[in-house]
C-alpha cells in the first residue's frame, strides 16, 4: 500500500512500521476482548465493551514501547494511558459497530465528548476552518484539564485511529488522520482520513479497495505521568475462541 503524503509528512520513512504497528493493537485489543466476553460466559457484551476499552490503549503503548522517541501518558482522573510517538499524540476510537456508518460521518464516543478528549482537539488537534467557540464557551469542566497538559510540548498533534469492529464479524477497518471537533455530540470535520490496510490476522476480510483519502481538525483535557512499559500489564497469552453465533445479541 502506496504512502500517502499526510503519512510520510506525519511519521516520516517509518510510515510502514507504524501503521503495521497500529494495526496490530488494534488486533490484540480485540482478541482480548474476544477471550474476555469468552470466559464471562454471559450473553451481554459488557466483557466484551469494558476490556476493548482498556486494551486498545493499553495494546498501543505495548506495540511501540520499544521505540525511542515513544512516550506513554496518564492525564490525571484518566484511566487511560495516551501513546505520543515522535509528538504524534494517538488516540483510537470505535466510531461504528458494522460497515453501515461511513467514517466520514463518525462521532467520537457514544454521547458527550469527554472533559480530556475536548482538551485534547482543543491543545493539539488542527486549526479548525470554521470559527468556534472557546473551550472555556464550549466545556468549562476542560479548562483545567487543558492546562494541566501544558507538560506536552506546544506542537503535539493529535491523530485519531477510527476503527469499526463488533464481536461477531470482527475488526472492520481501520483509519487514521486529524479532524477537529464540531460540536458537543462529538461530531468532526477530518482534515485527513486515510485507511489502514489490515490483514487476516488482524480481524478483517481482504478487500478490493486498498486505500481512500478525503480532505475534509481541534479543541483537548489533568496531570501527566509518564510510565515505563514494564509497568504496564502483560496482555492475555491465552488465543481467544470466536464466538458461537448466537452467543451474543450485539456488538
Amino acid at each position: 500500500m502506496r504512502v500517502s503524503q499526510w503519512a510520510h509528512d506525519t511519521f516520516g520513512q517509518r510510515v510502514p512500521l507504524i501503521r503495521a504497528g497500529v494495526a496490530e493493537a488494534l488486533s490484540v485489543a480485540l482478541e482480548n476482548a474476544l477471550d474476555a466476553q469468552k470466559v464471562a460466559q454471559t450473553d451481554h457484551l459488557h466483557p466484551f465493551g469494558f476490556t476493548l476499552m482498556s486494551r486498545k490503549f493499553e495494546a498501543l503503548a505495548e506495540a511501540f514501547e520499544d521505540m525511542g522517541d515513544v512516550r506513554v501518558v496518564k492525564p490525571g482522573g484518566s484511566q487511560h494511558e495516551l501513546v505520543v510517538l515522535d509528538g504524534k499524540l494517538l488516540f483510537p476510537f470505535r466510531y461504528a459497530k458494522d460497515r453501515s456508518v461511513s467514517v466520514m460521518s463518525a462521532r467520537i464516543g457514544d454521547g458527550r465528548p469527554s472533559a480530556l478528549v475536548q482538551a485534547l482537539f482543543n491543545r493539539f488537534g488542527p486549526e479548525p476552518r470554521m470559527r468556534q467557540l472557546a473551550l472555556h464557551d464550549v466545556a468549562p469542566h476542560a479548562v483545567p484539564v487543558a492546562e494541566a497538559l501544558g507538560e506536552l510540548p506546544e506542537d503535539t498533534r493529535l491523530v485519531l485511529i477510527a476503527y469499526a469492529c463488533n464481536a461477531h464479524a470482527g475488526l472492520l477497518d481501520a483509519w487514521w488522520g486529524e479532524a477537529e471537533l464540531l460540536d458537543r455530540l462529538g461530531s468532526l470535520r477530518w482534515h485527513h482520513c486515510e485507511q489502514i490496510p489490515l490483514t487476516q490476522e488482524a480481524g478483517a476480510p481482504a478487500r478490493g479497495d486498498s486505500a481512500a483519502a478525503f480532505d475534509q481538525g481541534v479543541l483537548p483535557a489533568p496531570e501527566l505521568n509518564p510510565r515505563t512499559g514494564a509497568a504496564r500489564r502483560t496482555p492475555p497469552s491465552a488465543e481467544p475462541t470466536p464466538l458461537r453465533r448466537g452467543t451474543a445479541r450485539g456488538a
